[in-house]
């Protein structure tokens, strides 16, 4: 899966955290069998989360890339892109990596 956090690619120690782009922290995580590097267990877990929301939404079986712009703070606009289609979306995470907002805002 190609990852962009904020124009950079990401998703590995040297590139950063798949979900914020920072370098720091060490935790792991398979997602659809792909070993991905976060720098911390939220991320990790916002990260599935959201995952899995869009392949809900979508009955996607796998995300090709997602494109992630933001922060915790401010939220995320994201697109992902499976097989030529595509998902655009904002979300926000809660203290406890749940989703608290999730809006859909256009798919091809």
């Amino acid at each position: 899966m190609k990852i962009v956090v904020n124009g950079e690619e990401a998703g590995t120690k040297e590139k950063g955290c798949a979900l914020c782009g920072a370098t720091w922290g060490g935790w792991y995580e398979d997602v659809d069998g792909e070993r991905l590097f976060f720098c911390c267990d939220i991320c990790a877990r916002e990260f599935l989360n959201m995952l899995n929301r869009v392949k809900e939404v979508t009955g996607w079986g796998k995300v090709d890339e997602l494109i992630i712009n933001g922060d915790y703070y401010r939220g995320r606009n994201c697109e992902a892109k499976s097989e030529g289609k595509s998902l655009s979306f904002y979300v926000k995470f809660g203290e406890d990596a749940e989703i608290t907002t999730f809006i859909i805002k256009g798919s091809h």
